[in-house]
């Protein structure tokens, strides 16, 4: 492992619409005839659905497996695997019903036992899977994930080979929208016991999306064809996907322009978006993520957690309109919460520091009080390493920050960036001072931001911990009363953020590049940027 270290001194917005008919463009509109081209921005980590966290094996994760529901491109849930599916008047249980013949990319039947497999596999302690809590609330789902009982206990069960009936604690109106995600795309039980955690491997996995993996070279690329198993395989245009990691995205972009890719996924240069912006105006998309951008501090340390003063110290000093407007300059919303205000169609925008419209340097003034009676000074200065991965993005919102924390408060920062894989399991170990983090809900929910902040949860890597957070959150989870349930989370999610649990930084954009050919792809209302590749067409 390689780390550089730098010492430092120093409502929705949418630019897009359906992609379809040709338009102008100065880029180069070569293409293969059955091949799609994307830059996914970084190596994926993992393509094994339980333990993948990140955007760019995501993306990748939602080509390779199905699940019983699937998703539109506005994120709603539609049959997938299940062609259908009842729900009880009580909301507590929900009875799929698969379709014929569906079978996995080796040709061999799926069955409803398969899913169970699936399931239980997510939730298992021994898998890890960051995102187990998609499934707590399915009867015995917390108790497994905390050890408690065995896996074989989870409230899901096959009475025949075409019925997946589950069972819930309480009622829960995102239930269908958890199971749109890779995370329990159904997994072949054989394949993974015959070749353990080789069984991802190109020459070993076996799948149950509308691809297959049919070769992975590390920071090369990896190539998907289609499968020809898949039950929605007539509707699939494209024969053959190739993903491609651009850490550099101007090497990404330079492939973009000479007709290398058809599509970068992500991320553009922020240092060229504003000349993008003016030779590609119909291929660049700018769209707000329904997500956020913050830092965290690792409170496993006792300088952070025992140091309430110092956390809001450090918020405060941090001069949010300058980072989205001068730094960014990609139409990023400044963000003073731990949610967003615009899921849920703005539920939750009373959750806000109270001292958000405060001029800046009246915030700087508090900040420096607060860090003095924290114990710092400019002959005692706080020294901290600030983390994030190779990114060049990643690098300006540091620099910038970190010089903010020197001008105001005389902090010193090293900077120090890792490669993804390392850099995301540091984050999760605790082995970082303070480190660049970004969400991005998976549905909209004000749940996906909830469970950021647990004492045990598996996205929580700040550490933070309050069992009267968690208290909230689970009487919120219990309720069957929408008003009460909000001003429960409104609750929670204030007393995290008065803890300082994070520092929130911005609400960000992702801006995607997609040539005028690409076609079928709504990016206007794709606003948590989810994709699969068999919507894709390819236009004269």
């Amino acid at each position: 492992m390689r780390i550089k270290k730098v010492f430092c001194g120093s409502q929705i917005i949418c630019f897009g619409l359906i992609l379809g008919a040709c338009s102008h463009s100065e880029s180069t509109l070569q293409h293969p005839l059955d091949t799609l081209r994307i830059d996914v921005g970084s190596e994926a980590p993992t393509l094994d659905p339980a333990l993948s966290e990140d955007a760019a094996a995501g993306r990748i994760i939602n080509d390779l497996f199905a699940g019983l529901v699937d998703f539109d491109q506005q994120n709603n849930p539609i049959p997938g695997m299940a062609e259908s599916w009842n729900i009880s008047a009580n909301g507590k249980t929900y009875t799929f019903h698969l379709r014929d013949n569906l079978k996995f990319s080796d040709g061999s039947r799926i069955t409803a036992n398969d899913f169970i497999y699936t399931y239980r596999r997510v939730v298992d302690p021994k898998t890890a899977s960051g995102h187990n809590y998609l499934l707590a609330g399915v009867v015995n789902g917390n108790k497994i994930i905390k050890g408690e009982l065995p896996p074989t206990s989870l409230g899901i069960s096959a009475p025949d080979a075409k019925t997946v009936v589950i069972q819930l604690d309480h009622p829960d109106a995102n239930f269908l929208n958890y199971l749109t995600l890779g995370t329990v795309g159904v997994v072949s039980q054989k394949t993974i016991s015959k070749y353990a955690s080789a069984w991802t491997q190109a020459q070993n996995m076996v799948t149950s999306g509308a691809y297959v993996l049919s070769e992975h070279v590390v920071n090369g690329h990896i190539l998907l064809t289609k499968n020809p198993y898949y039950f929605q395989e007539s509707q699939v245009a494209i024969a053959k996907v190739d993903f491609f990691p651009y850490v550099d995205h101007n090497a990404g972009l330079s492939a973009y322009k000479t007709g290398g890719l058809d599509l970068v996924y992500q991320s553009v240069p922020i240092d060229q978006y504003q000349n993008l912006k003016q030779q590609y105006p119909s291929e660049l998309h700018t769209i707000q993520q329904e997500g956020i951008y913050f830092y965290d501090l690792n409170q496993l340390l006792p300088q952070f957690k025992n140091n309430p003063e110092l956390r809001q110290a450090l918020s405060m000093a941090i001069d949010r309109n300058a980072l989205v407007n001068k730094v960014l300059g990609q139409g990023e919303t400044e963000l003073y919460s731990n949610v967003t205000s615009t899921v849920e169609s703005g539920a939750y925008t009373s959750v806000r520091y109270s001292w958000a419209d405060l001029p800046y340097d009246e915030q700087v003034k508090i900040a420096q009080q607060l860090y003095a009676k924290a114990g710092y000074s400019a002959s005692h200065p706080l020294k901290i390493d600030l983390s994030y991965n190779t990114d060049d993005l990643h690098k300006k919102i540091a620099l910038a920050i970190a010089g903010m924390w020197k001008s105001t408060l005389g902090v010193e920062v090293i900077l120090s960036n890792q490669e993804w894989k390392t850099f995301i399991a540091s984050r999760h170990s605790g082995n970082y001072v303070v480190a660049r983090d970004r969400w991005v809900a998976d549905y909209n929910s004000v749940t996906s931001y909830t469970q950021l902040y647990l004492c045990n949860g598996m996205q929580n890597n700040s550490h933070y911990c309050n069992p009267a957070y968690d208290k909230l959150v689970t009487a919120a989870e219990n309720s069957s009363d929408l008003a009460q349930q909000q001003q429960l989370y409104r609750q929670a999610l204030t007393l995290a953020l008065n803890d300082y649990a994070i520092i929130p930084l911005f609400q960000p954009n992702y801006s995607k590049l997609v040539k005028p050919y690409v076609s079928n792809l709504d990016v206007e209302h794709n606003f948590f940027n989810v994709e699969q590749s068999k919507w894709v067409k390819f236009s004269d």
